[in-house]
């Protein structure tokens, strides 16, 4: 079956103005609220040991630096450095979680399967997506367009792990085959994705009156979460397309590796 980018972005829509979409909206803002605060702690924290080895007589605008950061608290670095492995782990969770949901026939919030093999799947997903950033990075580096290219290959990576158990290089390969099977299509609905995170991420900042930064921070990760869970919504029903299938497995090892 073709990818219909019409019928995804309509079933995204569909989906995100849905009970389930909104219940995610509401989680991924509170994950994105808690994130930005442990990384804007974390970055303040690495400021704070970097300007404190300098020589005193360039410790001048220290104060300025370090308490310029919005949403900061003062954080140990290693608490926060923790915090931000977990919501890393999290996060990956969360997205595989949301995967399963939007995939699913049953139309309760949270269907019974979404747990299942969580722990093994959200390993399985971390070790691929550094496998596939640093082939990204490394392509970026080198010439830019073979990062993109590889972003495009990979766009799937995610859906393949939480949707059919694949494995690292399963799921990578899995993707490359359905992407260049949809190419022109696919990277089209990456292309309004991209752009559509850009706009609304940075909306805030093109407002005609001026906001304190800590809002311009807030008001612009509750924009991005919302548009996370949509790009979900989208890209999962996009895969599914692709690939004629859907999610119907059974719930036996929910929460196993």
């Amino acid at each position: 079956m073709a990818l219909q980018i019409g019928r995804a972005f309509q079933d995204g829509i569909d989906e995100l103005l849905s009970e389930r979409g909104a219940m995610f909206a509401g989680v991924f803002i509170v994950y994105g609220l808690l994130s930005s605060v442990v990384w804007a702690s974390l970055s303040q924290a690495f400021t704070e040991l970097f300007l404190g080895r300098l020589p005193s007589d360039a410790q001048v605008n220290q104060a300025a630096m370090a308490g310029g950061t919005p949403l900061a608290l003062d954080l140990p670095l290693a608490v926060a450095g923790v915090g931000a492995l977990v919501l890393l782990i999290f996060n990956e969770a969360l997205n595989i979680v949301a995967i399963r949901a939007f995939a699913s026939d049953d139309r309760e919030p949270i269907p019974d399967n979404v747990g299942r093999r969580l722990g093994r799947t959200v390993v399985v997903a971390i070790a691929a997506g550094i496998l596939t950033t640093i082939a990204v990075g490394i392509g970026l580096i080198l010439l830019i367009i073979p990062g993109l290219v590889f972003g495009l290959l990979f766009f799937f990576v995610r859906q393949e792990i939480a949707l059919n158990d694949s494995g690292v290089i399963e799921s990578i390969s899995n993707s490359v085959r359905v992407v260049t099977d949809n190419l022109l299509a696919t990277f089209v609905l990456a292309i309004v994705l991209v752009v559509l995170g850009f706009v609304l991420g940075g909306a805030v900042s093109f407002l005609p009156i001026s906001l304190p930064p800590m809002v311009l921070a807030t008001v612009s990760t509750v924009f991005s979460s919302v548009v996370s869970v949509f790009s979900i919504a989208v890209t999962t029903v996009a895969y599914l397309q692709a690939t004629g299938s859907s999610y119907t497995q059974d719930t036996e090892s929910i929460g196993g590796l």
